[in-house]
Parts: structure tokens; C-alpha cells; sequence
């Protein structure tokens, strides 16, 4: 174990062991200082039933810390935290562990490929008071005091710095009461765990303000949605493989994107989780639900922002409820399936794609990712690529557990294709995701 971590554990009383769920919700196990030096370096044995990992028979798992991410908790520095993998009981990971698939992917660019993605996500939630009403009627970048909450967010941003995360930019949002924060490119698997802890972050401190901080992707009907967009690049050794010179795409961008195209039907069961998901998926509204790509296009799927340099790739599709290593994951395994199987996307466009007809986009071979969360579970299991890739165990559980979440929908709303939110739905989610 490192010097500086022992010299910790002298000084605190509690280590949070940290995990993510398959649903993306973040888990903790907290041990007393007496205890943590042995979990720290042995990992720590949980019931992986109860959290969703394993069936109740073969149950017994391990969390294994990553000590890289030690660190002091700052809004309570009795504590640090750790991020864990999630383990079998013969040291290996599991299958259906969300960090390790993401893992598997980096692995497979390395090895394959010598390749590296590097992330930048961007992060939108809505800030409520307890009923589930929006603090404020700010807009689009307002300032106070029509942005009331910009002292709440200062104070996050500091919770973040503390743990040398540094955001790029970070204002109001268009519906009242959202935010939104930007951060810079990073390596894919820190970017997954710095948004885990952002999403801490922003519960935290909204929550000890008698506040909730909500990430559910479609609160009010008439609001704007909360998007999840990664900007991605893919790199060997210093060099930016989407970068061109002559002024058109380079041939791995092109590639990396008919992966995306290719596979976007099924990633969308994983990208948009939860039956309100859908709700924010509606043709006017920023968020894509045509399988298209373009050059600053914001009406696309997949946009190309430009082919300086600096080129690289922005997934607008999914949203905050979504777990982000599977995100980074499926991602970086579609765009490498499109590289490696020379995969060349539909022509990009420049068109604003909601107001094209059906006519139109069917020339175009756009075509229309699921409307519900049932489609898009049926896109997911089509598409054995992803299902290879994700791996039985985990696709066992995720049609269960999406399966169950459909049928109680179905049961407790009158009208399951209605674009509004419901009361039920909006009850269920706003406070847990």
C-alpha cells in the first residue's frame, strides 16, 4: 500500500468503499479505520444479489479498490472514499460489473489497435425544491438573480476541485432550475469515474441545502430534457486518429462513426435507460432520435464539430440516467467494430433532420432510433455484436430488471405511448435518479 495512503488512514475514521451499480446508481460500503487497511489491500466481500449483480445462489462477490482513486471526502474529512471493481470470489472480474466492461473495451483498443479514447462529458440535471418543483425560472445562461442557484453551484465546483477535478464550464441550463457542467478531455476510464463523483458532488451539496439535485432525463413535459453528450477522440501515442489536414473527415473518424450508426438501435436500450428516457426523445427538442451524422450539426446524432486538429466526435443520444462506463464502453466498442470492419456511415448532412420527411430521410438511409424502452430492449437483443460483447450474464439481468421496470409502467399509467411525463413516473424517478 502507498506511504501517503497509510499516512491517511491515520488521520481519518471511516473508508467508503464505492461501486456502481448495472443501473449506474453509485453504492457504498463504509468500514472503520480499524478494518480499512486490510480491505484496502484484500477487498471486501458483499452479497452481489441484493445490489443487482448476481443470482441469489452464486451471490458472493468482492469489491477490490482501485487505490489510485483515494481520496479524502471533502464535505466530511473524517472520511475518504475509494472506487471499486467487482470481483468474483476467485479474484476475477465479473461479467456483468459495469467499470470492468468498460475496462474490456480499453483493453481491446490497447491490444488490438494500440489505441486510447479520451472523453469529455457533459453533464445536465435539474436542481428542485423537495415537491419536485424547479428553485428558479432562469434560462439558457442567465444570470443572477434570475439564476438563484449560482452560490450552490460554486460550492460544487469547490467540492470538485477538492478532488482535482476541474470543470471547463458550468451555468444555467435552458429549463428553469437546470445546469449544466463541461469538463476537459481525459482518459475514458478517469472520465467514468469523475462523473460518478460529480453526480456525488451535486446530490450532496443540493441535498444538505434542503435541496434535491435531480438527473431523471425528462422532469416536466414542457422542459427541456437532461442530455448526457460525450465528446470522444480517439488517440495512438500523441496522435489524434480523427484529425485531417485536407478539410475532410480522416477515414478512422468515418469508420469509428459507421460503428456508431451501426449499432446506435441497440445502444439505445443502455443509453436511455428508464421508460422516461423516451419522453426526451422527441423530434424539436435537441435530442436526436434520427440515426444521422454531420458537421456541426446539432440535429444529428453523431456530430463532427470540425476536422481541425483537434477533430473529434459527439454522441448526443444519451441521457443522465444512463451509467456511464457503459456508455464509454459501448461507445469505444462500436467505433472500434467499425474500424476494424471498415464500416462506412451514410452520407453526413448538414440538414436540420427533425423538419426532413419521411420521405426524405428514408432517401437519406436516416432511420428512427426505438420510441420505448420495450423497442429498444428488442433492438438490444438484436444485435449480437453488443450482446457478445456485454456478455450473457449481464443481459440476462438487464432484460429482467427492464422488463420489470416496462411492466410497471404499463400497469400504473392509462396511456404507456404518451410523450407527457406522468405523475407516476415522475414520483417514481426524480428523487433516485
Amino acid at each position: 500500500m502507498e506511504q501517503d495512503i497509510e499516512k491517511t488512514l491515520t488521520d481519518i475514521d471511516y473508508v467508503q468503499f464505492q461501486f456502481t451499480s448495472i443501473a449506474g446508481q453509485l453504492k457504498a460500503v463504509e468500514v472503520p479505520r480499524k478494518f480499512a487497511k486490510e480491505y484496502l489491500e484484500e477487498g471486501l466481500g458483499i452479497d452481489g444479489s441484493s445490489v443487482g449483480f448476481l443470482s441469489t445462489e452464486q451471490s458472493d462477490m468482492r469489491i477490490k479498490p482501485d487505490l489510485t482513486t483515494f481520496h479524502l471526502i471533502p464535505w466530511d474529512n473524517r472520511i475518504a472514499r475509494v472506487i471499486c471493481d467487482i470481483h468474483d470470489t476467485k479474484g476475477q472480474p465479473i461479467q456483468s460489473d459495469p467499470r470492468s466492461i468498460l475496462k474490456r473495451a480499453i483493453a481491446m483498443a490497447k491490444i488490438d489497435f494500440g489505441f486510447e479514447m479520451r472523453a469529455r462529458p457533459e453533464l445536465e440535471w435539474y436542481v428542485m425544491n423537495p415537491d419536485g418543483e424547479p428553485v428558479d425560472i432562469g434560462g439558457y445562461m442567465d444570470a443572477p438573480p434570475f439564476d438563484s442557484e449560482i452560490e450552490l453551484r460554486r460550492m460544487m465546483s469547490d467540492y470538485m476541485m477538492d478532488f482535482d477535478i476541474y470543470p471547463k464550464m458550468i451555468h444555467h441550463e435552458v429549463g428553469p432550475g437546470q445546469m449544466e457542467i463541461e469538463f476537459t478531455m481525459i482518459q475514458s476510464l478517469l472520465a467514468a469515474d469523475m462523473v460518478q463523483t460529480v453526480k456525488q458532488i451535486v446530490r450532496m451539496v443540493s441535498w444538505n441545502s434542503g435541496l434535491v439535485s435531480s438527473f431523471i432525463p425528462k422532469p416536466y413535459t414542457t422542459e427541456a430534457g437532461n442530455g448526457l453528450h460525450v465528446h470522444h477522440m480517439l488517440y495512438k501515442g500523441k496522435e489524434n486518429l480523427f484529425s485531417a489536414t485536407d478539410g475532410t473527415p480522416s477515414e478512422t473518424l468515418k469508420y469509428f462513426v459507421g460503428g456508431l450508426l451501426k449499432h446506435a438501435p441497440g445502444m439505445t436500450a443502455i443509453f436511455n435507460p428508464i421508460v422516461n428516457s423516451y419522453k426526451r426523445l422527441v423530434p424539436g427538442h435537441e435530442a436526436p432520435v434520427y440515426i444521422s451524422w454531420g458537421i456541426g450539426n446539432r440535429t444529428a446524432l453523431v456530430r463532427v464539430p470540425g476536422y481541425e486538429k483537434s477533430a473529434r466526435i459527439e454522441y448526443r443520444g444519451a441521457d443522465t440516467a444512463a451509467n456511464i462506463y457503459l456508455v464509454l464502453a459501448l461507445l469505444l466498442a462500436s467505433g472500434l467494430d467499425g474500424i476494424r470492419n471498415k464500416i462506412n456511415p451514410i452520407e453526413g448532412t448538414i440538414l436540420n433532420v427533425d423538419k426532413l420527411s419521411d420521405e426524405r430521410r428514408a432517401e437519406m438511409g436516416i432511420i428512427k432510433t426505438p420510441s420505448n424502452l420495450k423497442d429498444a430492449l428488442e433492438a438490444l437483443n438484436s444485435d449480437k455484436f453488443l450482446c457478445d460483447f456485454l456478455g450473457s450474464q449481464f443481459i440476462e439481468i438487464y432484460n429482467k430488471t427492464k422488463k420489470n421496470e416496462w411492466d410497471a409502467y404499463v400497469k400504473n399509467v392509462k396511456n404507456p405511448n404518451t410523450h407527457e411525463v406522468t405523475e407516476w413516473e415522475f414520483n417514481q424517478l426524480f428523487e433516485r435518479i
